[in-house]
Order: C-alpha cells, then sequence, then structure tokens
C-alpha cells in the first residue's frame, strides 16, 4: 500500500504543476510519435514493458539495465505527403549505469513558402532532430528508475527553434507476479531560442501511469495504460462549444447528462493493449487508444482509427518489428524497427576464431 500512496501523491503534485495542453497548442509535436514499431503496435503506449527491448528502451529509460549493453535499434516511418521519421539507438553498460545514446530525425521534405498576401516564395526545407542521452539503475532489482535529456532543434524555412526536454520513469517489476508498473512523465522541457521573438511554447508533455499483466500458464500480456493525467478533460474542443463522443462503430453518442461525459472522458485517458507470445521467435499485438478514435474517425467510414496491431520476429542476434496504425482514410502507417544485439556478433566472431586457431 505503501507504494501505491507514493505513486498517487507523485501525479497529484504533477497534475498541479505542469500545466500544457493536448492538440495542437504544442512544439517539437515529433517527440510524442511512437519511437519503434512495437510502441505503434500497441497504440503508442507500453512503458509497462520489461523484456530488454533496446527500441522500448529509447521512451522508456529506466528499462535500461546491463542485459542490453552493446545493443542497437533503428527505427523508419514513412508518413503522408513525403514525410519520412525515424531514429538510432545504441545502449552500453557502464558501472555506475546503462547509457543510452540516439537520435531522431523528420524530415518533411521540401515545402512551398508563402508570404502573409498569400504569393509562393519559392521553397522552404522544413525538418526537426532530436539527440537523446539517457541512463537507467536498478535498486534491489524491483525498482527501475531513469531519465532522458534530449537536445531539440526544429527549423521551418526562416524559422527555428532549439530547446531541451527531459524524460523522467520510475518502474516497479513483480517477476514472481509478473507485474509491472511504470509511470512516466515525458517531456518537461522549455525553448532556448522560439520560432519567434517572445512567443515561448509548450512542449507535447505527457503524464502516464502503465500496469502490464503477463499470465503465468498462457502466453498472453495484457497492458493498460492511462495517459494525459495532468489533465481532466482532454475531450476535443470544438470551436461551435458543442462536445460529441464517439462510439466503437464511429457513430456520434449523444451525451444526455453527465454520466455520459465523465465515462467518455476516463475511456479517452486510456490505451488497452494485448500481447501473444508463439514461442521465443514471435509477438503478436493489438491495442486499442479512445482518444485517437474520437479524434480521427469519421461518421460516414467505419474504419480503423484508434486500433493498431503488429508483430515481432526474433532470430539469433537480430529482431524484426513491424506495426500498424490508421490514422487517416486514405493512407495508413507502416512502422519498422531492426534491433540487432552486436554483443552476441562480436562473441560468435570470438568463438570462431578459437575454433580456427585450434
Amino acid at each position: 500500500m505503501k507504494k501505491v500512496y507514493y505513486l498517487v501523491l507523485c501525479l497529484f503534485i504533477f497534475n498541479e504543476t505542469i500545466t500544457a495542453q493536448i492538440g495542437g497548442k504544442n512544439t517539437y509535436k515529433y517527440l510524442a510519435i511512437p519511437s519503434s514499431a512495437r510502441a505503434t503496435m500497441l497504440g503508442g503506449s507500453y512503458n509497462s514493458i520489461y523484456d530488454n527491448d533496446v527500441s522500448l528502451a529509447y521512451k522508456n529509460p529506466a528499462t535500461l539495465n546491463a542485459a542490453m549493453t552493446k545493443s542497437m535499434s533503428l527505427n523508419y516511418i514513412a508518413y503522408y505527403g513525403g514525410i519520412t521519421y525515424g531514429n538510432f539507438n545504441y545502449i552500453h553498460d557502464f558501472k555506475p549505469a546503462t547509457f543510452q545514446f540516439g537520435a531522431t530525425y523528420v524530415n518533411y521534405g521540401q515545402l512551398r513558402n508563402y508570404n502573409i498576401y498569400g504569393d509562393q516564395q519559392g521553397l522552404m526545407v522544413a525538418n526537426e532532430v532530436a539527440l537523446n542521452v539517457g541512463a537507467g539503475k536498478s535498486y534491489k532489482d524491483k525498482y527501475k528508475f531513469g531519465a532522458n535529456a534530449k537536445f531539440l532543434v526544429s527549423q521551418f524555412g526562416e524559422y527555428n527553434s532549439v530547446g531541451m526536454a527531459f524524460d523522467l520513469a520510475v518502474m516497479y517489476v513483480d517477476t514472481a507476479r509478473l507485474v509491472n508498473i511504470s509511470f512516466n512523465v515525458t517531456n518537461l522541457g522549455f525553448q532556448f531560442k522560439t520560432f519567434t521573438k517572445g512567443n515561448q511554447e509548450l512542449l507535447p508533455v505527457d503524464v502516464q501511469l502503465s500496469i502490464s499483466k503477463r499470465l503465468k500458464h498462457v502466453p498472453f500480456r495484457f497492458i493498460l495504460t492511462a495517459h494525459h493525467l495532468y489533465t481532466w478533460d482532454i475531450r476535443y474542443d470544438n470551436p461551435n462549444n458543442i462536445q460529441q463522443s464517439t462510439n466503437l462503430l464511429g457513430e456520434e453518442a449523444a451525451e444526455t447528462n453527465s454520466a455520459v461525459k465523465v465515462v467518455d472522458n476516463i475511456a479517452k485517458h486510456l490505451t488497452f493493449g494485448a500481447e501473444i507470445y508463439m514461442g521465443k521467435v514471435i509477438t503478436l499485438g493489438v491495442a486499442y487508444n479512445h482518444l485517437k478514435r474520437s479524434e480521427l474517425v469519421t461518421p460516414d467510414v467505419i474504419g480503423l482509427a484508434g486500433f493498431s496491431f503488429g508483430f515481432g520476429l526474433k532470430i539469433n542476434r537480430f529482431q524484426l518489428q513491424y506495426g500498424f496504425a490508421k490514422y487517416a482514410l486514405p493512407q495508413s502507417v507502416n512502422h519498422l524497427t531492426l534491433n540487432i544485439d552486436l554483443g552476441k556478433s562480436i562473441k560468435y566472431k570470438k568463438r570462431k576464431a578459437k575454433k580456427e586457431n585450434l
């Protein structure tokens, strides 16, 4: 009970001090993009998984541990309109802690540049980069702590910005009961240089509490993540002052009383995910994010907005992951991740060299 008390206490502290908003009121929005295909597969929220996945450690430094040393992760997404996203992460264990070094980029290509009168002024370059350094440490095996520091650079033609962001993570891992609990605060930070003078913008801060349970005799893991815990009402702010909720079929549900609004708002804070393990080689996953479905679904078409799924394939020192998510009707997001255990590769070469010498 003491653990739960301290966790709730921390949650209330952050709820009072963090004032960032969701939607289009933040800069550096690319920081909220899932960092790996497995994260995309699980609806973007995955912090309570602890199984030495290098790609997940990029956003949750509490999972960093010595078993990950000399491992590397590569990620790539081809977004709409020629936009590309990718990141790189390398992990190495030192005596004080396990560290990671990574970089994220978003390339928007060449965009048409217009002045305030709507006249085209040629093309402009648009891209964003984040350089990441993180560290993780365990205490008595069950308690995991981690932090990231990210140096941010954004350029949109003649406008550019420089900033810093930090991630904080605490995790409890119960190997006997196969239960993990994670508390994460992401993208706390500020701008050194703003896009326009005197216009300081907020970062896409998120506070998450995640719990996962893997069944002992059945190859299933269930994940429940509560996100955007720093504010209660995260429903879309309709300019016409009309609030609507959306059910699973994409139909607009009439809100006749406050109870419906409360249930809808609670659901928007939650992401439900599950993984199926087919031996030690193949992993299948699926998730549902009610907030994404509410914001992206259209009443005329029953689509897959809010749903995501994918798989993981592990062979020797390589792990290939694929994540699929539907964010718009014309196109889907296909996320690819390649994890490589460089430590295993080096050991294999050493054994081979010894046999040749004999």
